[in-house]
Protein backbone atom coordinates (compact mmCIF):
# COMPACT_ATOMS: atom_id res chain seq x y z
CA UNK A 1 0.00 0.00 0.00
CA UNK A 2 2.79 2.37 0.38
CA UNK A 3 4.29 2.44 -2.75
CA UNK A 4 1.01 2.61 -4.22
CA UNK A 5 0.42 5.81 -2.08
CA UNK A 6 3.37 7.20 -3.30
CA UNK A 7 2.34 6.81 -6.72
CA UNK A 8 -0.98 9.02 -6.11
CA UNK A 9 0.46 11.23 -3.70
CA UNK A 10 -0.13 14.63 -4.11
CA UNK A 11 -2.96 14.51 -6.70
CA UNK A 12 -5.71 16.67 -7.05
CA UNK A 13 -8.96 15.79 -7.36
CA UNK A 14 -12.10 17.79 -7.41
CA UNK A 15 -14.98 16.86 -5.93
CA UNK A 16 -18.00 18.56 -7.51
CA UNK A 17 -20.95 17.96 -4.63
CA UNK A 18 -23.38 20.21 -2.82
CA UNK A 19 -23.91 18.06 0.22
CA UNK A 20 -21.50 18.85 2.73
CA UNK A 21 -21.92 15.67 4.71
CA UNK A 22 -20.83 13.77 1.30
CA UNK A 23 -17.90 16.40 1.26
CA UNK A 24 -16.50 15.86 4.54
CA UNK A 25 -16.67 11.95 4.76
CA UNK A 26 -15.25 11.35 0.88
CA UNK A 27 -12.77 14.44 1.17
CA UNK A 28 -11.59 13.39 4.50
CA UNK A 29 -11.08 10.16 3.33
CA UNK A 30 -9.02 10.83 0.63
CA UNK A 31 -6.88 13.73 2.19
CA UNK A 32 -6.14 10.91 4.82
CA UNK A 33 -4.70 9.07 1.92
CA UNK A 34 -2.05 11.86 0.39
CA UNK A 35 -4.76 13.50 -1.80
CA UNK A 36 -4.96 17.27 -2.40
CA UNK A 37 -8.73 17.65 -2.47
CA UNK A 38 -10.66 20.59 -3.72
CA UNK A 39 -14.79 21.19 -3.55
CA UNK A 40 -17.35 23.36 -5.72
CA UNK A 41 -20.53 22.96 -3.86
CA UNK A 42 -22.46 23.27 -7.53
CA UNK A 43 -21.95 22.18 -11.23
CA UNK A 44 -21.37 26.13 -12.36
CA UNK A 45 -18.45 26.60 -9.92
CA UNK A 46 -16.93 22.90 -10.28
CA UNK A 47 -17.49 23.56 -14.36
CA UNK A 48 -15.60 26.74 -13.67
CA UNK A 49 -12.78 25.01 -11.57
CA UNK A 50 -11.72 22.06 -13.36
CA UNK A 51 -11.79 24.67 -16.53
CA UNK A 52 -9.51 27.27 -14.87
CA UNK A 53 -7.25 24.68 -12.31
CA UNK A 54 -5.56 21.33 -12.63
CA UNK A 55 -7.06 18.26 -11.22
CA UNK A 56 -6.14 15.05 -12.23
CA UNK A 57 -9.57 13.16 -11.42
CA UNK A 58 -13.11 15.09 -11.08
CA UNK A 59 -15.87 12.94 -8.33
CA UNK A 60 -18.88 14.44 -9.72
CA UNK A 61 -22.78 14.52 -7.94
CA UNK A 62 -25.39 14.36 -10.75
CA UNK A 63 -28.15 16.30 -8.52
CA UNK A 64 -26.67 19.46 -8.02
CA UNK A 65 -28.08 23.36 -8.09
CA UNK A 66 -27.26 25.56 -10.98
CA UNK A 67 -26.15 23.00 -12.87
CA UNK A 68 -26.62 19.24 -13.13
CA UNK A 69 -23.58 16.50 -13.09
CA UNK A 70 -24.81 15.39 -16.61
CA UNK A 71 -24.55 18.99 -17.81
CA UNK A 72 -21.07 19.41 -16.35
CA UNK A 73 -19.75 16.43 -17.87
CA UNK A 74 -21.13 17.24 -20.92
CA UNK A 75 -19.18 20.88 -21.05
CA UNK A 76 -15.97 18.84 -19.59
CA UNK A 77 -16.02 16.53 -22.32
CA UNK A 78 -16.31 19.36 -25.04
CA UNK A 79 -13.11 21.36 -23.83
CA UNK A 80 -9.72 20.23 -24.90
CA UNK A 81 -8.44 20.48 -21.43
CA UNK A 82 -10.74 18.66 -19.58
CA UNK A 83 -12.16 15.71 -21.84
CA UNK A 84 -9.40 13.45 -20.96
CA UNK A 85 -9.69 13.81 -17.41
CA UNK A 86 -10.95 10.96 -15.10
CA UNK A 87 -14.58 11.35 -13.89
CA UNK A 88 -16.09 9.44 -11.09
CA UNK A 89 -19.81 9.93 -10.60
CA UNK A 90 -21.37 9.49 -7.31
CA UNK A 91 -24.82 9.95 -7.37
CA UNK A 92 -28.12 9.29 -4.50
CA UNK A 93 -30.50 9.46 -6.89
CA UNK A 94 -30.57 8.47 -10.41
CA UNK A 95 -32.58 6.30 -13.18
CA UNK A 96 -31.17 3.28 -15.19
CA UNK A 97 -31.70 5.54 -18.35
CA UNK A 98 -29.56 8.49 -16.98
CA UNK A 99 -26.62 6.35 -15.76
CA UNK A 100 -26.46 4.54 -19.04
CA UNK A 101 -26.19 8.32 -21.30
CA UNK A 102 -23.31 9.30 -18.67
CA UNK A 103 -21.43 6.29 -18.74
CA UNK A 104 -21.47 6.77 -22.38
CA UNK A 105 -20.39 10.32 -22.17
CA UNK A 106 -17.02 8.38 -20.94
CA UNK A 107 -16.87 8.66 -17.07
CA UNK A 108 -14.70 5.52 -15.83
CA UNK A 109 -16.89 4.83 -12.60
CA UNK A 110 -20.71 5.22 -11.18
CA UNK A 111 -21.00 4.68 -7.52
CA UNK A 112 -24.33 4.88 -5.65
CA UNK A 113 -22.66 7.08 -2.89
CA UNK A 114 -25.34 5.69 -0.16
CA UNK A 115 -23.17 2.67 -0.66
CA UNK A 116 -20.05 3.41 -1.04
CA UNK A 117 -17.57 3.93 1.80
CA UNK A 118 -14.93 6.42 1.69
CA UNK A 119 -12.58 3.45 1.98
CA UNK A 120 -14.08 2.06 -1.52
CA UNK A 121 -14.07 5.25 -2.79
CA UNK A 122 -10.32 5.96 -2.15
CA UNK A 123 -9.56 2.82 -3.51
CA UNK A 124 -11.26 2.89 -6.71
CA UNK A 125 -9.04 6.60 -6.79
CA UNK A 126 -6.09 5.05 -5.99
CA UNK A 127 -6.48 1.85 -8.97
CA UNK A 128 -7.73 4.97 -11.63
CA UNK A 129 -4.80 7.25 -10.79
CA UNK A 130 -1.91 4.71 -10.86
Amino acid sequence: MEKARKKTEGKRILIIEDQEIFIEMFGDKLRQDGFQVFFAKNGAWGFEEALTKNFDLLIIDMTMPVMSGEEVIAKLKLEEKTKNIPIIVLSASVDDETQRRVEQMGIQIFLVKTRVTPSDLSKKVNRLLK
